[in-house]
């Protein structure tokens, strides 16, 4: 009796582990149960909860932006205070840097001009991250404002059009008489303090910025259809392209030259640039301009 007890007793455990103590559905026999469905909250609760979400967040956001703009202000009022007195002769302004800087930029860097000295040679790699920043700003304004066929709509597109139409049929002539004379100048002057950086006031940033306005000019005179037909899309996007590589590259062998004892010609390495880094300017200002204007090039 206790035999056929514990046969049975076995025989259950043996179908349990073995998934044959209840009888299933071939086709479903490893299909996963289905919980039941979830009760959803009715509305009138629903609302409550973001009401109170948002209570608490408005009561918690003031108290955060003060604490946060309180710290700012004491971390502010903490370096003026650390900050020595005017005129003392231990000051930074006043010790060895400056002093090495104005003494040696030309024999270290070939630069005439201690101020490109120090941009392009001293703090280099931060000129080069600013050229980067200028490069990805215009980029993500490009992705941001470009206006085309698949993100804008007929009417934008026709308004855009009749736009172009009128300034074509109705120029400002006495703008247009001003940049046909002045744009020659603008751009002969941009190219002189683009390659004379390095040995008088100028450079890169100053030269690019007057190269870009006078884009600007072009392009308000004379619409951007027209200097579109000169600096086309694909010219814009290579000449910024071509000019941040030149810059890295030129200031790789710069680095590599000085870490290896390699006498090279430093002032053709300034002019490059001070060339590559007014192109990165100059593209990034008429970048900016045109496509908060018209949204294309």
């Amino acid at each position: 009796m206790s035999d056929g007890k514990e046969k049975s007793r076995w025989r259950r455990f043996a179908e349990w582990v073995n998934g044959d103590s209840v009888a299933r559905d071939p086709t479903t026999q490893y299909v996963m149960d289905r919980r039941p469905a979830r009760a959803h909250a009715p509305q009138e609760l629903h609302e409550e909860r973001e009401r109170l979400r948002l209570k608490k967040f408005l009561g918690l956001y003031p108290l955060a932006a003060s604490f946060l703009c309180l710290t700012l202000i004491a971390i502010l009022f903490a370096t003026v205070l650390c900050i020595p007195p005017f005129g003392q002769p231990g000051n930074p302004t006043n010790n060895e840097v400056s002093r090495h800087y104005l003494e040696y930029t030309e024999e270290e860097t070939g630069a005439t001009n201690a101020v490109t000295g120090m941009i392009l040679s001293y703090r280099g790699f931060d000129t080069l991250g600013e050229s980067c920043v200028l490069f990805l700003a215009v980029s993500s304004v490009m992705m941001l404002l470009q206006r085309d066929g698949n993100n804008t709509d007929e009417q934008t597109l026709l308004r855009l059009r009749r736009e172009d139409a009128i300034e074509r049929t109705h120029p400002d002539n006495i703008l247009r008489k001003s940049a046909k004379l002045l744009s020659p100048f603008i751009l002969l002057f941009s190219l002189y303090v683009l390659f004379n950086g390095e040995t008088s006031p100028g450079g890169g940033f100053s030269g690019g910025a007057v190269l870009g306005g006078g884009l600007i000019l072009y392009s308000a005179a004379y619409g951007s259809e027209q200097l579109s037909r000169l600096l086309t899309r694909r010219l814009y996007d290579g000449v910024r392209i071509a000019g941040l590589m030149a810059y890295a590259l030129t200031y790789g062998i710069y680095i590599f030259a000085g870490a290896n004892g390699i006498t090279v010609e430093m002032e053709w390495m300034m002019t490059v640039i001070d060339l590559a880094v007014g192109l990165v300017v100059a593209c990034t200002i008429y970048g900016f301009y045109t496509m908060f204007q018209r949204g294309k090039l």
